[in-house]
């Protein structure tokens, strides 16, 4: 012991220390860069400017206008039925709105007693919002991380396909940004968020059971094909 304390004097650190402290450095590091990169605000934007700047991350998202999307509760109860759908953007940012509001209180419940209906311990989501690019589909959710009553939105985007997985039909995404980052560089992680923020939003069991039975969703032009067989 006093001799291998009297080489560390004499010497200086071994190999392996210094590999471990290169190692650990670089890890802090990278966790440093992926925090700061969450809590740098995203642009919201309609259309991506002309000259985008340098290191900003820009979102689009879907359109929401109330006069496409009027017969969005028709082509849901169709597909409750077990009907196949088509669906525009506007429909789709719709029945997303729908996920996100509060659910009725109840008669003898106090209104500060109701809970918000898509939140975590920390972490709360908006509604999902929808936006076709090519033959992919955009998923963008707004939210809220409190933590010790400190709260900061943060903007989470996805885009990718449905494919099959199993006997189901499931979005694959293929880019996640959470905030200002890329999420996909790290496998695994970004198909979890966006399963744990599309959990946080609760659908029916008669919903559920109506989309185990989808064998395919596709996309074409401005349109999302549900298709039930």
């Amino acid at each position: 012991m006093a001799s291998s304390k009297v080489d560390k004097a004499l010497y200086g650190p071994s190999m392996w220390e210094v590999a471990l402290g290169a190692i650990l450095g670089l890890i802090a590091g990278v966790l440093a860069c992926c925090v700061y990169l969450v809590f740098k605000p995203v642009q919201t934007v309609k259309e991506m400017p002309k000259e985008p700047v340098k290191g900003m991350v820009y979102y689009i998202p879907g359109n929401e206008s109330s006069g496409r999307a009027r017969d969005w509760q028709n082509k849901h109860k169709r597909f409750l039925a077990g009907g196949s759908i088509k669906l525009n953007e506007e429909e789709l940012n719709a029945w997303g709105a729908s996920l996100a509001a509060p659910p009725a209180p109840a008669k003898d419940a106090k209104a500060e007693e109701q809970k918000p209906a898509a939140s975590g311990a920390f972490f709360t989501a908006g509604a999902p919002n929808f936006k076709i690019v090519g033959e992919k589909l955009q998923v963008g959710f707004k939210c809220k991380i409190d933590y010790f009553g400190l709260g900061t939105e943060v903007q989470v985007v996805a885009l990718g396909k449905f494919g099959k997985s199993g006997d189901h039909v499931e979005f694959d995404a293929e880019s996640v940004t959470f905030g200002s980052c890329p999420l996909e560089r790290v496998p695994g992680v970004g198909h979890f968020l966006i399963g744990k923020l599309a959990g946080l939003h609760k659908v029916s069991d008669e919903w559920k059971a109506a989309w185990t039975k989808v064998s395919e969703v596709t996309i074409a032009g401005k349109d999302i094909n549900v298709t039930i067989q």
